[in-house]
């Protein structure tokens, strides 16, 4: 940066520089003190058992068509993609646990259910895949999706299927 500045201005100029300068490390160390906090919490939130597995309920006595509210998040959505069998997407999971569940927030159904498949996705349960026409993110199993992340035919919903296959 090249600055034409009259020699008894220059002293103002480097203060000011220097004092915004200031203020900007200030901020910056102020926003990674915040990013700690969100990641706390973050971390805090996830560890609640509503987004692990509960040991306490016995899946052998019931069929793998029945919906319990008991469950936790994570069965609930284990439930639905068995149901389906296909990729599935975080608004039809949250479409089938609030027609179940009809008393449910939909915006804590639609929060809880992000959170549990970001969880199951950075622990490499599930994979995601982005339909690059719609943006929509697709969830699934690891297992059903090949080594270079796409999905494996067998898996994709036909709404998928047949916009992929119009390109």
């Amino acid at each position: 940066m090249k600055i034409n500045l009259p020699e008894k201005y220059a002293d103002l100029y480097l203060k000011a520089l220097t004092e915004k300068k200031r203020t900007l490390e200030l901020k910056i160390e102020e926003f990674k003190k915040e990013i700690v906090e969100i990641d706390n919490h973050i971390r805090n939130l996830t560890s609640f058992p509503i987004f692990n597995d509960s040991p306490t309920i016995d899946l052998s006595s019931w069929n793998s068509s029945d919906y319990i509210p008991q469950w936790s998040w994570t069965k609930k959505i284990a439930q639905f993609e068995s149901v389906k069998g296909k990729l599935i997407l975080a608004s039809e999971v949250v479409e089938y646990i609030v027609d179940h569940e009809p008393a449910l927030d939909k915006n804590k159904v639609r929060s809880s259910v992000s959170a549990a498949l970001s969880n199951w996705v950075k622990s490499k349960k599930y994979s995601k895949f982005k339909d690059p026409i719609s943006g929509n993110t697709y969830y699934g199993p690891t297992d059903w999706f090949l080594s270079d992340g796409k999905p494996q035919i067998d898996f994709i919903p036909d709404e998928l299927k047949n916009r992929l296959l119009k390109r």
